[in-house]
């Protein structure tokens, strides 16, 4: 995975300058939550988010960010904290499992492309699980209203799996065309970050499916007192 002869040269500066970028808006957006005191594991999905979007992450914080204990300002919020949730979770799993991967030398079939796949998988399936299942109690934005756990499980799994469409296949683009630069170069972490951006437009369908059954629960439970008298 370190062929490199394909790479354009221009690819490193631009690399460079999204990357730092990026680290920039992550400090920034981390500042801000840490100043409103958060409260649940998914309030760190904004500056997590930053890690890949850059500063495209303002966008989505300036509509939907709150304050702790207010509430989001528009009915998109759900879907987007839903969405951005699960890109955290697979940053997060990327950024542990690319150095332990390579670093113990694990491959699945000869290639340790499988590996990290398959291990990313597992990892960021584990932390949405942590983050939905311990915010869910609390009505806060999640991919499910107050699932069971069973059910919360399969639903991170086919959330984190939606994202691995989009970054697998990706990182097969790269690895097939001699694009895949070394895990020691920084157009590798751009091309990482490019792919959690294509993981969430292949998630996206799945998020959005699951936000509105939680949103149809909601408004049953809701109505539920009122048509029962």
């Amino acid at each position: 995975m370190d062929m490199t002869t394909m790479i354009p040269a221009w690819l490193t500066p631009l690399a460079w300058t999204y990357v730092l970028a990026s680290v920039l808006t992550a400090v920034f957006l981390t500042y801000i939550v840490a100043a409103r005191r958060p409260r649940s594991a998914l309030d760190w999905v904004w500056p997590l988010s930053a890690l890949f979007l850059g500063p495209a992450a303002l966008a989505p914080y300036a509509r939907w960010g709150r304050a702790p204990g207010s509430t989001p300002r528009s009915a998109g919020a759900p879907f987007a904290v839903a969405l951005l949730s699960g890109a955290a979770a697979s940053t997060i799993a990327h950024l542990i499992g690319v150095p332990v991967v390579f670093g113990a030398g694990w491959t699945i079939a000869g290639q340790a492309l499988w590996a990290v796949a398959l291990f990313i998988l597992i990892l960021a399936t584990a932390l949405l699980f942590l983050a939905e299942y311990a915010t869910s109690a609390g009505h806060r934005s999640s991919v499910l209203a107050s699932p069971s756990a069973g059910t919360l499980l399969l639903a991170t799994f086919v959330t984190v799996l939606a994202f691995d469409i989009g970054m697998v296949g990706w990182m097969l683009y790269l690895h097939t065309n001699q694009l895949m630069a070394p895990i020691t170069d920084v157009v590798f972490v751009f091309q990482m970050q490019v792919g959690m951006i294509l993981g969430m437009l292949t998630a996206a369908p799945v998020v959005a499916w699951f936000t509105s059954r939680r949103t149809l629960a909601v408004a049953v439970h809701q109505m539920a007192p009122t048509t029962g008298r």
